[in-house]
């Protein structure tokens, strides 16, 4: 084996790395990002108050409109016509079950409409996400849903001819409601926007807006091709977009909630989480609600607040809790094991009652509150779309990664390209051959503006600066590790790790961060009495007996997977 000093090796990948443009200016990039809000409608002409939340688009010919939900996992879209079989012990009219719905495509009315034998034959994505704990239809929507071609446009993107399905089957449980425009992986929408040049890459972002309170209510949006720098603050956190049925997660967004504080107005913070757990949730921004979590983990959300519910909302927020006396005036916080922090305001999770009358208006009872949370049992924990009240989301299907940084909730827009790896180096100002692009969120490829992009030129020395931080860093972590020495011999990084004392897990990716044993993983850190049994951080079941996997690497503990046991120093 040859062997290779620990500073050279570093010097020498680094020097062997692919060379990435920090970022491209607006003449290396046609397409400019599209914003489509999420805004409240009104369905129904006739009926004034006939409102629901989503993006508006216009389908068929003569245009008809409709409100559209966006959904992460979805590769095709699916839009609700007469036949849209509502759950009638939850929706109990035909003339709700069409405002819920965002309104109804009357295919028969249209000229361009043309149908298809199936989906697949109409040009649609052969498959969609199917892992456990999506809704139990979604596997057969491919293969049951009426079919054809049909001219789309989505707020202020031009109209595209588009595979879309019309649901035959009840397949969403009746109280996510719109109809879903798909951005997933292979989302027929996102690959038609950049076929067309509308848009620079396969990237989509999510802020929700705030409703439901006079002070600072702001629509909400999705950004197709780019973020909204505006909209965020504070530094950004991205993980890889993981869909296998090991995460138990079908939108790819894997998450470790380690606590969940309840913020009271004299600034005293509750964490109402067990000593040493945390909660494994999926971001599914679609979702009704704030969290759904173990039955009682809510519970204790209920008891520190002080509150008492009068039992479960039927309305739109399906299944949050209703409370009509004693409401909690305080927010709550979401601590991330990745570091981030995310405080949701009182008026975001704690809402008036809203509903639909039976003459088709949208009301709040103002007598009621609703906390948007629900216990479950044996279905996966989630995050849902008031997160994004306080959360802001990117999911990058050029680099396979999602990002979250902390919401920005201001009036203010300001929206950044991200670009898929394609060629930038311009000469008169056409892309050439040479450096790649960074699909990642921390490099945009260029602002919407048509200027110089000081942000990548800063952008180059921070990464210069950090690499060299890197080069020092790593030649310390190698030469520590060299006089300590391998841990039960030299063992293989994707053989399995055991250890004798079970109370003592095994190390998976950690680096120490400073003396006294002191480790750190993805900005968690652990300190550990034994540094040859060091603590492990966002781990999965890969298999029985407690074995768990995280990058290719795998241990063994004894607390299972959606209530992971910690140490922080």
């Amino acid at each position: 084996m040859i062997s290779m000093n620990p500073l050279v090796l570093v010097l020498t990948l680094l020097a062997a790395r692919p060379r990435y443009a920090l970022g491209a200016t607006q003449a290396c990039v046609s397409a400019t990002p599209l914003a489509l809000p999420i805004t409240d409608i009104q369905v129904l002409p006739s009926i004034s108050d006939s409102f629901m939340k989503g993006i508006p688009a216009r389908i068929g010919t003569p245009p008809q409109d409709i409100v559209l939900l966006p959904w992460a996992e979805l590769n095709n879209t699916y839009i609700y016509d007469e036949q849209s079989d509502c759950d009638a012990s939850i929706i109990y009219s035909e003339l709700i079950c069409q405002i819920r719905r965002g309104g109804y495509f009357l295919e028969t009315d249209s000229s361009t409409f043309a149908k298809s034998p199936d989906l697949i034959s109409a040009g649609g994505a052969t498959q969609e996400i199917a892992t456990t704990g999506t809704e139990l239809g979604v596997k057969k929507l491919t293969g049951t849903s009426l079919a054809g071609t049909e001219s789309l446009a989505v707020g202020p993107a031009k109209a595209l001819t588009l595979p879309i399905g019309i649901p035959r089957l009840r397949w969403d449980n009746g109280y996510t409601t719109l109809s879903p425009l798909g951005l997933g992986s292979n989302s027929t929408y996102l690959n038609a926007l950049v076929q067309a040049g509308q848009i620079p890459s396969r990237v989509w972002s999510l802020f929700w807006g705030r409703m439901w309170t006079d002070v600072g209510a702001m629509d909400g949006h999705v950004v197709l091709g780019g973020y909204d720098e505006e909209k965020v603050v504070g530094a950004n956190y991205t993980q890889p977009l993981d869909y296998s049925e090991a995460t138990g997660c079908w939108t790819g967004m894997k998450v470790t909630v380690s606590g969940l504080f309840v913020n009271f107005r004299n600034g005293t913070d509750v964490d109402v989480l067990p000593k040493n757990s945390a909660i494994r949730t999926c971001i599914v921004p679609h979702r009704q609600l704030l969290l759904e979590a173990p039955g009682s983990i809510v519970d204790d959300v209920e008891t520190t607040m002080g509150m008492s519910n009068i039992g479960p909302s039927y309305s739109l927020h399906w299944s949050a809790r209703n409370y009509n006396e004693s409401f909690f005036d305080g927010d709550i916080t979401f601590q991330l094991s990745n570091g981030l922090q995310v405080r949701i305001p009182n008026s975001q999770f704690l809402t008036p009652g809203v509903d639909l009358l039976r003459n088709g208006s949208r009301v709040l009872d103002t007598s009621l509150r609703q906390l948007l949370m629900n216990g479950v049992g044996e279905q996966p924990a989630t995050l849902g779309r008031y997160f994004f009240t306080g959360a802001y989301l990117m999911v990058n299907h050029e680099a396979q990664s999602f990002t979250l940084w902390q919401a920005n909730p201001s009036t203010s827009s300001k929206l950044v390209a991200v670009s898929k790896e394609a060629t930038v180096d311009c000469a008169d100002g056409e892309p050439n051959d040479g450096e790649k692009s960074n699909p990642g969120p921390a490099s945009p490829s260029a602002e919407s503006e048509s200027k110089t992009n000081i942000g990548a030129i800063a952008g180059g020395v921070v990464g210069g600066v950090a690499a060299l931080i890197i080069v020092v860093v790593a030649y310390f972590f190698f030469a520590r590790r060299r006089s300590r020495g391998n841990v039960g011999g030299n063992k293989h990084p994707d053989e399995l790790a055991t250890v004798d004392d079970p109370s003592k897990k095994y190390s998976v990716g950690l680096h120490e961060v400073q003396g006294n044993d002191i480790y750190e993983h993805q900005g968690r850190r652990a300190e550990v009495d034994d540094p040859s049994t060091k603590y492990s951080v966002g781990l999965h079941e890969v298999q029985g007996n407690g074995i768990y996997e995280h990058q290719g690497r795998r241990a063994e503990l004894e607390a299972g997977p959606e209530m992971a046991v910690y140490r922080d120093y």
